[in-house]
């Protein structure tokens, strides 16, 4: 893949200790762009390492904050639940009272390890291994052994938990306080009191704890949310989303400013139990289906919500040809993800070009799309936002919600081992039962 170029390379900088500094920042960052449409309309212009910025690509500055790439929505993780606590072989000797028959305890069992919604959490930990304690062994006088404590470890809502070695699907969580056990921790071993009979009243064996689950597991989220916003780069995805709701995305002038997906709820004004939930993701180059550009990474975010709200920049020398290009995009990506209802939006109404040209754009792009699910908006001036939102509304109730993974394909079961039975020691031979 094709890197961007240094602070060096595009401003020729000295190599002072502040140059420096922010060459290595900005190298350090992800691929911001790979492929650029040009000035006429066309794909294909590559930036080269000695090419200049052009077409409104910029590259971060000193005041931007890496904190706007860490977005963690994929994860490898260890989990390894503890074992079970050893029985004991003991026997209860008091003063005076001799020959009391066994009294070994029983093991304690070992911690499980357990994923748990949380709906503050809008992203992944970064931290990779999660072990619980082991049981502890059983004692005399009948004493059983302590469990061992369960770890919870915190994901967001839509999280999909996957087996590392097959890509088998675990299952997920969707609602606050959903709660997998992905580790089981290891049984613990009966003491010889356990084993006591009419025919064996001093048992002098008791079992060892089993070992807990261990595994590495894959972690993919997908955001939850009603309406995905889709189109090109700089279409204003991000600030229509600002408008139509209290996100505060990152909004610019150049390509490529939102790298993270973006979330917002909108509210009715009239209806106070009435809510949107929209998710803005990075826009879409020609070739995103093969890794181009940062929309791929992301397009899994909006697999789930209900329809997708089409931002198309009407300031563009090719609206039509936009609109086209992300479809295309989107059903080589997912085919179920392209056959999801659409609402066209043609965003810069507030430039006097496009409100000019408006109604015969909204009329090519509405039959292009098949449907009339088509309006002409400002982001900047909020024009029409409010119709918009209570059009989505609408749609949003009628629309089919999209099904989990569980139901699309199955799922396996970990550690789902049955209960301990009662035990029956049987002799087979001599000192053998």
């Amino acid at each position: 893949m094709l890197l961007l170029p240094t602070l060096a390379h595009v401003t020729h900088a000295t190599t002072g200790p502040a140059s420096r500094a922010a060459a290595s920042r900005v190298s350090r960052a992800p691929l911001m762009a790979e492929q650029l449409r040009a000035p006429d309309g066309s794909f294909g212009a590559e930036l080269g390492v000695d090419d200049e910025l052009s077409y409104g690509v910029r590259l971060p500055d000193e005041a931007d904050d890496e904190a706007d790439w860490l977005f963690f929505d994929r994860a490898r993780i260890w989990v390894q639940a503890g074992d079970g606590g050893n029985g004991c072989v003991a026997f209860r000797r008091e003063k005076d009272k001799p020959k009391m028959g066994p009294a070994g305890g029983n093991g304690g069992r070992g911690g499980s390890i357990h994923l748990v919604c949380d709906e503050g959490l809008n992203m992944l930990k970064q931290e990779v291994h999660f072990r619980a304690t082991g049981g502890q062994n059983g004692m005399g006088k009948a004493r059983h052994g302590e469990s061992g404590g369960d770890v919870t470890v915190r994901v967001p809502p839509g999280t999909v938990v996957r087996q590392d070695e097959d890509d088998a699907l675990v299952g997920e969580v969707l609602r606050h306080g959903d709660s997998m056990r992905v580790a089981r921790g290891g049984r613990g071993g009966r003491g010889n009191a356990a084993f006591k009979t009419a025919r064996d009243t001093t048992p002098r064996l008791a079992e060892q704890g089993e070992p807990g689950g261990q595994r590495w597991l894959k972690l993919e989220l997908k955001l939850l949310a009603d309406v995905g916003l889709v189109g090109v780069p700089n279409a204003g995805k991000s600030s229509l989303l600002a408008a139509a709701t209290n996100a505060k995305p990152k909004i610019a002038p150049y390509a490529f400013t939102t790298v993270t997906p973006n979330l917002g709820v909108w509210r009715s004004a009239a209806d106070t139990e009435a809510s949107l939930v929209l998710a803005d993701i990075p826009g879409l180059l020609e070739g995103a289906h093969e890794g181009k550009g940062l929309g791929r990474a992301f397009l899994r975010h909006i697999e789930r919500c209900r329809l997708l709200l089409h931002v198309v920049d009407g300031t563009r020398p090719d609206p039509l040809g936009d609109f086209e290009a992300v479809n295309t995009e989107l059903r080589l990506f997912s085919p179920r993800l392209a056959n999801k209802p659409q609402v066209i939006v043609l965003n810069k109404l507030d430039v006097p070009a496009v409100a000019e040209a408006a109604p015969q754009l909204l009329e090519r792009l509405a039959a292009a799309a098949g449907h009339k699910r088509v309006l002409a908006v400002s982001a900047a001036s909020r024009a029409n936002v409010p119709a918009l939102m209570g059009r989505l509304r609408k749609l949003v109730a009628s629309a089919p919600a999209e099904p989990p993974p569980s139901v699309l394909e199955p799922t396996v079961a970990l550690d789902e081992v049955e209960e301990a039975a009662e035990c029956n020691v049987v002799p087979v031979q001599p000192r053998v039962w």
